[in-house]
């Protein structure tokens, strides 16, 4: 009897243990994380390892300036089965974190960015001038803050998302490089047709903006006439068809020099914001339209876009086909009294938008952040941050170099009145 007091007395301190175990994992655990680094989910639980790990390793083989590069690569080679090229990338990227201590150390506090990513920042700050520490030091500021999780359960930025707002804010601090990241002999243009039996194949590489026209056209004209998109391309090019399209420029109206965005292509360098918008027909106010309720069920043209301007993208978490691909979802149903109104608006792809219509997935807009939570039936839930410039976030960030230097002249000022009161408090009163 004795013996089973002990033994009762020992499991309830196993369980006590158990409790402030989990309560202490309770207060370490981050408020603001992303989903891929959740620590209740075993497959982001994995994967955060795997990144981790990832990390660790290339960060600790990283070489000295003097060492032979290809003793390097063989070495490294050997020991990872990856060929030179992807190691050469990998060590760059491991690289230029170095150059980035504030993205470094949110990194190697989460390790929420893979490889992909990581390669993807070093290819853009290639244009960068390295000698200019000042510009070095805000875009580590404004990156850390981009990918720096201000909700739980986010869903982290893409590779193509990074690049896009990399280049922008590069475009902020100096517009004497190009915001196309294309190799050189692309950037001339290129045209080939090639033949293969009965078919086909046609291609063309030009800039961003004038492929999204030409996609544009091609799929109007389709949707008008009822046809494929092939067909429509047929049909302009041997000039059987003529097609107007609309092509929404977004830029901010307070913001001298500020880069510009267009759904389907990003964000441009503050050059072609100039050009885009000198030659537009019609200059609108998102501001004015963002409250605009419409008795219709089908969404104005307007309307449409301050939704598209405030989402950029399918509000689903991780989908990123572009806004302008995308239907208008009313979050109450618009039969249950949902207005047509941006605030009651979602774009959502016609594959996303069914499974909300299904009722296998539901969301709720935060008023304030605009900020989507993604319920699903499974008990899961997901943030998605809206990316258009509309969004409260992105056009917080949208601003020039003057504006910056604006910003530390009268923080620095601020500084040193506060500085002056706290002297005068200091003195002593006369005698």
């Amino acid at each position: 009897m004795w013996g089973s007091n002990i033994r009762a007395k020992g499991a309830g301190v196993k369980t006590l243990e158990s409790v402030v175990e989990r309560e202490l994992q309770q207060l370490l655990r981050p408020r603001n994380f992303y989903s891929l680094c959740s620590t209740e989910d075993s497959a982001a639980i994995r994967s955060t390892r795997i990144r981790r790990a990832d990390h660790e390793m290339w960060q600790s083989v990283l070489p000295v300036q003097l060492e032979d590069v290809d003793l390097v690569l063989a070495d490294l080679g050997a020991s990872t089965g990856h060929g030179d090229m992807y190691i050469q990338s990998a060590l760059h990227a491991h690289m230029r974190l170095l150059e980035l201590p504030g993205l470094k150390a949110l990194q190697e506090r989460m390790f929420h960015l893979d490889l992909n990513r990581l390669k993807t920042i070093d290819s853009v700050l290639c244009k960068i001038d390295a000698n200019n520490r000042e510009h070095l030091a805000v875009i580590d500021a404004e990156l850390t803050e981009y990918l720096t999780p201000t909700r739980p359960n986010q869903t982290l930025p893409t590779a193509h998302a990074i690049r896009t707002r990399l280049n922008a804010i590069i475009q902020t601090l100096d517009d004497s490089v190009s915001d196309d990241d294309t190799p050189e002999k692309k950037n001339e243009g290129h045209f080939s047709v090639y033949i293969d039996g009965n078919q086909g194949f046609i291609e063309v590489i030009t800039d961003a903006v004038t492929a999204h026209e030409i996609n544009e056209r091609v799929r109007q004209h389709a949707a008008s006439q009822n046809i494929s998109h092939p067909e429509a391309f047929n049909q302009l090019v041997r000039g059987e068809a003529v097609t107007n399209v609309t092509l929404n420029v977004y830029r901010a109206k307070d913001t001298p020099g500020a880069p510009s965005w267009i759904p389907g292509v990003g964000w441009t360098s503050p050059d072609t914001a100039e050009q885009l918008t000198g030659a537009a027909t019609e200059i609108r106010d998102m501001d004015d339209i963002r409250d605009k309720v419409s008795a219709a069920y089908a969404t104005p043209a307007d309307i449409r876009a301050v939704v598209i301007g405030r989402d950029g993208s399918c509000s689903y978490p991780g989908c990123t086909l572009p806004g302008i691909r995308t239907q208008m979802d009313h979050r109450v149903d618009f039969a249950d009294g949902g207005p047509t109104t941006a605030a009651n608006l979602s774009a959502l792809c016609q594959r996303h938008h069914n499974i909300k219509t299904d009722g296998r997935v539901r969301y709720i807009i935060d008023p304030h952040t605009q900020e989507k939570y993604w319920l699903f039936e499974n008990g899961r839930w997901v943030i998605d941050e809206p990316t258009g410039p509309l969004a409260p976030k992105q056009r917080h960030w949208v601003q020039t170099v003057e504006q910056r230097q604006q910003n530390r002249r009268e923080r620095i000022r601020m500084e040193s009145q506060a500085r002056r009161v706290r002297e005068k408090q200091k003195r002593p009163p006369p005698s």
